[in-house]
């Protein structure tokens, strides 16, 4: 039997950039392919998130409604974002409009904290990990009448017990549909306000970074898919009009001869589109790659190196030393290719001399012309590494479930000293950005307006250009907003 089932998208984030809800389009596309008739709901433009969730329930009568919750909150310990209350008034709406149907909640932050969002939510079944296959048995059952069975990732109430069967992990990727983004979602209304087109090469990670947790929403261990499927999957979206693409893997350039053939296979399908990733390790900077990344067509890099000193690498588990970084720094840059360096300061180890080797680094960077984006204090999430290490030092409660945001920094430096200090490094360096300033009044117009007027991605590239212009008239758009 088919059932109706309405999915909605609730991410309305757009700092630091927007994302196009690309596991939600894996997840349609599945359920689709097994007959069911699927909706999506996107609320990323909607002026009235709330009402246009009930709308969309009370126009389709669906029989099942998918929630996606793509993150708890922005992880971000200085201009804080708590998104599951937002969750939580979504889902109520939802229940008021289509009161007979059966809510399920998938999403990465399932993968995150299983057991604590279904109490919080209050849905009647949720999906931790990798939602195609778990989410269409769970709806075949549904729509059968029958009670679901034993399915990897799921999570329900039993006996009054919230009850978690670990995920399953679907080795084979290329049997899964293609997420068809362009059939779900306005990708030019994305690219419009600044985002690119998400795409995924591999799910899984085999780095051991203390504070992530891919590990938990994709599982240890590479699971790749082909090549040419990706390249074709590019072409497809190409010629619905798509020509910039960011790479979402957990880091796009590990294993290295998996991206090696990816990126060759793009530039003998689509030699003409412009690719980048904010998901670049040092670990694996390798001339004979980047020089295949610049031909693919890549042009810019995120790199996730999170500190220039070995005291702070080491303790954070990274797998690569400051010597690491430096080196890649200059072959990245003789490729060709533009570079964002991120940083997380605060993280175990973290002292004012180790601040200062980081705040070095990222100078010469700086001059070389290239971008920083530092966030300040690391969120805890249940089952990191991060996590036994706060409740060691005793800044947490082993109890704690950490759904409400609690960060992690460093017993060895001060914050308020460190905030200073950064505040008077971005002062000198334009293009350095805290990721509290990408929430300025300012700066997403700028974004926007770069998108609308087809400037040359990566858009942080002008970022020194933005944050003169943001500084400049914050203070006027200040006392207006007051006003």
């Amino acid at each position: 039997m088919s059932a109706r089932v309405l999915l909605v998208s609730t991410n309305r984030e757009r700092a630091p950039f927007p994302v196009v809800p690309n596991g939600m389009a894996c997840v349609a596309s599945a359920l689709a392919d097994a007959g069911h008739d699927v909706r999506v709901a996107d609320l990323m433009f909607a002026r009235d998130p709330i009402a246009a969730a009930a709308r969309a329930a009370r126009e389709q009568r669906p029989d099942v409604i998918g929630v996606s919750v793509r993150n708890i909150d922005n992880s971000d310990t200085i201009a804080l974002r708590h998104y599951t209350p937002d969750a939580a008034a979504t889902l109520a709406a939802l229940r008021r409009a289509a009161p007979d149907a059966k809510v399920v909640a998938g999403g990465a932050a399932f993968g995150v904290a299983p057991k604590g969002l279904f109490d919080a939510l209050g849905v009647d079944y949720a999906v931790a990990g990798d939602g195609e296959r778990a989410t269409v048995r769970l709806v075949d059952d549904l729509a059968a009448g029958r009670d679901p069975g034993e399915i990897a990732g799921l999570v329900r109430l039993r006996d009054g017990e919230v009850v978690f069967t670990p995920p399953g992990e679907d080795a084979d990727l290329d049997a899964l549909p293609q997420p068809r983004l362009h059939h779900w979602f306005d990708l030019a209304r994305y690219e419009r306000i600044g985002a690119t087109v998400p795409i995924q090469t591999k799910r899984g990670c085999v780095y051991k970074c203390v504070y992530c947790t891919y590990r938990n929403v994709e599982g240890w261990g590479y699971r790749l898919r082909d090549p040419a499927l990706v390249a074709d999957e590019i072409a497809e979206l190409h010629a619905h009009g798509v020509n910039h693409f960011d790479f979402v893997d957990s880091t796009f350039n590990s294993p290295p001869p998996h991206a090696r053939d990816v990126c060759e296979a793009i530039a003998r399908r689509t030699p003409r589109v412009t690719l980048e990733t904010t998901n670049f390790t040092p670990a694996a900077a390798f001339p004979d790659l980047l020089a295949l990344m610049k031909r693919a067509g890549f042009t810019a890099l995120g790199i996730t190196a999170e500190s220039a000193s070995d005291a702070v690498l080491v303790k954070m588990q990274k797998g690569f030393t400051a010597d690491t970084v430096r080196v890649a720094a200059e072959r990245i840059e003789r490729a060709g290719i533009r570079s964002l360096w991120i940083f997380l300061v605060g993280g175990p180890g973290e002292t004012a001399e180790t601040l200062e080797e980081t705040l070095r680094f990222a100078a010469e960077r700086l001059r070389r012309g290239d971008a920083v984006y530092t966030t300040v204090g690391l969120r805890v999430y249940p089952g990191t590494t991060l996590h036994s290490i706060a409740v060691s030092e005793g800044s947490l409660a082993a109890s704690d479930t950490l759904l409400d945001p609690t960060f992690y920094f460093s017993p060895e430096l001060s914050l308020d000293d460190a905030v200073v200090r950064l505040r008077r490094f971005a002062a000198d360096h334009p293009r350095f950005m805290f990721s509290a300033d990408s929430r300025s009044m300012i700066l997403p117009w700028l974004t926007r307006a770069a998108s609308v007027l087809r400037l040359p991605r990566p858009h942080w590239r002008y970022m020194g250009l933005f944050q003169r212009i943001t500084r400049m008239h914050l203070p006027r758009a200040a006392r207006a907003h007051a006003g």
